[in-house]
């Protein structure tokens, strides 16, 4: 199962800022219930559909291949002494997901299972001193949790406020035999047995096996299911630039002021042989770092030498390696590895009355956490489109209109921040070049890096701050290239003619006209100047390396890279400045 650690870019600030003032959407009282609706898995995603569409007083089947959720407030499952801290992945959730959630009614709830992030602090290879810097000019605060706790906070969630209208089968594996493409017809279910559940997954048997029909189905059973592959056609890209991880559990020491319990603390080699990022994952000081290793690496397998590994943090990443005792150590050495998710989407998101949606309609790497919060992005739409046209193949049509645009989009932005080499520099550092430089120049006429443009917002026709939707960021950066090409070209041109009486002599020399002297050196000198200023910087094109290296935020402003001696402090009182322009 993939890696949702939003380890690279967490954007900050007051979250309140950015959510409506109160949009949840409760049960209807009065109304019986509706026609029933069949979920296919019980993860974040399939549990929020589960909780939108009882909402709307739908009685709503849920079925998942694995097991009950487990409590999200049990401490014999989340303490660091019972293996909690790196036994389940975390997901960070920016603006799109918390602002999902708090559409659902349920954000309160969870966010009190976060943990807060203010920040990140950089290691650069070799350097002893890591770079720290806080974020005020985001509008939200990135919280982190337990990709497992979210899903038992919203399990507990469903069965509190719906448990009569809501039934949950475990243990099952669900195939689509018809899907319902009549308005007449309902959608066929074939429901089997799971056995041998491990390390999510189990064997399927249909011993037991039983058909039942339903008035609207959502899949929600993640990546690689078959389910997706049967509604569209799904486009996969090969993975060129394959990494394997495993998980480290970290105990931060107390009153440090080396070590902020609300930041992301990220490093790596020089060589670019493996990054380190780590994340709260709980509030009392408890860390989950990811060691993302190359597939040849001999630290990348099951039962590495944890002597050599021992080795190799103390060569270096000492600052982490004191942090990892040597029974940690060992553990981790032995765990086997695992893989980060390859780039897919689905081209179309429904047929019949069939939709899917999250993971199962476009896997990504964990870059921004976008997979994560696009997912329950994608569970309004649907809400918004079942309300509208009831449980019908014109909801489904016009959910997949609404979402299957921003699928594609967002998988293909995604993939251009994992390219390897000059394929890597050419779609990600490149791009990011021009934009620090044109932003930079003329903010009013260019837009900020796409990194940026993913996590700022802009305000809807009610005055509340929504983020851009994937597809308008790729039209936005779109038009900005076309832009900077004209302005590029512009001052080429303009630089030739007010310099060939200058490269007169040169031209004589070259035997080459005035104006072909003057564009060729105007071109070498612009291009020089750019990759001098920029490209030394980003020795490492992963995307941890460059925002490292990034010196403007979103607006294009210097940010501040100062070690804060009280980031607490620090952090109110711009808080404060924000509730004072906001009127309170």
């Amino acid at each position: 199962m993939a890696l949702r650690v939003l380890f690279l870019f967490l954007s900050l600030q007051n979250a309140h800022a950015f959510l409506p003032s109160s949009i949840s959407r409760p049960p209807r009282s009065g109304t019986s219930l509706h026609a029933t609706v069949d979920i296919i898995g019980a993860g974040p995603s399939g549990l929020a559909s589960a909780l939108s569409l009882l909402s709307q007083n739908h009685k709503v089947n849920v079925y998942d291949r694995l097991s009950e959720p487990v409590s999200p407030s049990d401490p014999s499952i989340w303490s660091a002494e019972a293996g909690g801290v790196e036994k389940f992945y975390l997901i960070g959730l920016g603006g799109r997901g918390q602002k999902a959630l708090h559409d659902l009614g349920v954000w309160e709830k969870i966010e009190g299972y976060c943990s807060e992030v203010v920040g990140r602090k950089d290691w650069s290879p070799g350097s002893e001193e890591g770079v720290e810097r806080i974020f005020t000019d985001r509008p939200y605060t990135t919280m982190v949790l337990p990709r497992d706790k979210l899903v038992g906070a919203l399990y507990e969630e469903v069965l509190s406020l719906h448990s009569s209208s809501v039934t949950f089968h475990f243990g099952k594996d669900v195939e689509v035999l018809n899907f319902g493409e009549s308005s007449s017809d309902p959608v066929q279910l074939s429901i089997n047995d799971c056995v041998n559940q491990q390390n999510n997954d189990c064997d399927v048997t249909t011993t037991n096996a039983y058909t039942t029909s339903s008035n609207f189905v959502v899949a929600a059973d993640g990546a690689g299911r078959s389910i997706a592959e049967k509604v569209a056609k799904v486009k996969k890209y090969d993975d060129d630039n394959v990494r394997i991880y495993k998980t480290i559990p970290l105990k931060l020491p107390e009153k440090s002021s080396s070590w902020n319990w609300k930041l992301n603390f990220s490093a790596r080699s020089a060589d670019g042989r493996f990054n380190l990022d780590a994340l709260p994952a709980s509030k009392d000081g408890d860390y989950c770092a990811v060691m993302l290793l190359k597939e040849e690496d001999p630290l990348a397998k099951e039962n590495a030498d944890p002597v050599l590994m021992r080795e190799d943090f103390d060569r270096i990443l000492p600052q982490f390696s004191s942090l990892i005792s040597d029974t940690v150590m060992a553990r981790v050495a032995a765990k086997p590895v695992s893989r980060l998710p390859s780039f897919r989407y689905i081209t179309n998101l429904h047929r019949g009355k069939v939709v899917v949606l999250g993971d199962a309609a476009h896997s990504v790497k964990p870059y921004f956490g976008l997979g994560a919060n696009s997912a329950l992005e994608d569970v309004i739409a649907l809400s918004d489109c079942v309300e509208k046209n009831g449980l019908s193949c014109e909801a489904a049509e016009e959910f997949s209109k609404k979402r299957a645009g921003e699928a594609k989009a967002l998988v293909k932005l995604s993939r251009n921040f994992d390219r390897p080499g000059k394929l890597g520099f050419a779609t990600f550092i490149l791009p990011l070049i021009l934009d620090g430089i044109f932003h930079g120049m003329l903010p009013r006429f260019f837009s900020p890096n796409t990194i940026a443009m993913l996590q700022a917002s802009k305000s809807d026709a009610n005055g509340d701050a929504i983020s851009y939707t994937f597809r308008e960021v790729v039209r936005i950066k779109r038009f900005d290239r076309l832009k900077q090409a004209a302005l590029v070209s512009g001052v080429l041109f303009a630089l030739g003619k007010a310099t060939s009486v200058c490269l007169g002599g040169l031209a004589m020399v070259l035997k080459r006209s005035r104006l072909s002297v003057g564009v060729a050196s105007s071109a070498v000198l612009f291009v020089g100047l750019a990759v001098r200023r920029f490209y030394k910087s980003f020795n490492d094109n992963s995307a941890g390396e460059v925002l490292a290296k990034t010196e403007t935020d979103i607006n294009g402003k210097k940010i501040k890279k100062n070690n804060f001696e009280d980031n607490e402090s620090f952090m109110m009182n711009a808080r404060q400045k924000q509730r004072e322009r906001d009127g309170g």
